[in-house]
């Protein structure tokens, strides 16, 4: 049965959190993936949002450190995006900035160490606002391409896509978001407050690649062995799911293409 066409039925789901992370503990959204046929697909619905979530930071001190910086860098992007996404909101925007600030000062602790609880129990909380940034706003442009790489290079986890695609997708929105890029690329790296809007948004480009290079993330297609024509493929198939028209810029095939093949390879 097609996705679109899929009946859900109006039951009890109890979801428990065991990364942070994806947020879907809170979100009215199911990811599926069918490697046969390439595809990495979501179903929204009211109906997917759970009865009741708990949230239980102890139960995500066992993650491997990649998979703490991978999750984690998914939280900073599910909200970063909903800030970003022309359907915001001033409530989106007010948890997603708590959110960016918690991930900034946390996942690097995290990462130190795994059983530092009060890391956990932070990032716990920004990943469960990324739920509800999610929900109430969207992902962008990144998201949509993601999930396309996790369709077409299912090896390439969710959290590595985005890191993947980040650096070239800051650059190619800043301009169009001016303000927002500003004010996040001031949380990253405080010394941006000396600048204007404009410098402190292009300025962000360079902060969000710091954080990357922080936890570990600084990667291209090419370490994760994506061959270019695989990133055709992706670039192909990039606006199967509509998540780059919330993007404040509206990316074209061929852009997202350029975006994606200047991902291949990431240097210093």
């Amino acid at each position: 049965m097609p996705y679109s066409r899929a009946y859900i039925c109006n039951t009890t789901i109890i979801a428990i959190g065991t990364t942070a992370g994806t947020g879907s503990q809170c979100t009215q959204c199911a990811v599926i993936t069918k490697t046969s046929e390439q595809d990495k697909s979501a179903i929204w619905h009211r109906n997917i949002f759970p009865k009741v979530a708990i949230v239980d930071p102890e139960v995500t001190a066992t993650m491997p450190k990649s998979v703490t910086a991978q999750t984690g860098f998914d939280a900073f992007c599910h909200n970063f995006e909903a800030y970003l996404s022309v359907n915001t909101s001033p409530l989106v925007e007010m948890m997603a900035i708590e959110a960016i600030k918690i991930i900034r000062e946390y996942l690097p602790k995290a990462l130190e160490n795994p059983k530092d609880m009060e890391a956990r129990s932070k990032m716990a909380w920004a990943d469960t606002l990324g739920g509800l940034t999610n929900s109430n706003a969207g992902v962008t442009l990144p998201h949509g391409l993601g999930m396309q790489v996790g369709g077409h290079a299912p090896h390439v986890s969710h959290g590595q896509a985005l890191a993947i695609i980040y650096p070239q997708f800051t650059r190619y929105t800043y301009a169009w978001a001016v303000e927002k890029f500003a004010k996040v690329g001031r949380i990253l790296n405080p010394e941006l407050n000396e600048l204007s809007d404009e410098e402190a948004a292009k300025e962000a480009c360079r902060a969000i690649d710091d954080f990357l290079k922080k936890i570990g993330l600084w990667i291209g297609f090419k370490d994760m062995n994506v061959t270019k024509e695989q990133i055709r493929q992706i670039a192909d198939d990039g606006q199967v799911l509509g998540d780059y028209l919330n993007n404040p810029r509206v990316a074209t095939i061929d852009e997202m293409y350029e975006i994606l093949i200047n991902c291949y390879e990431r240097k210093e």
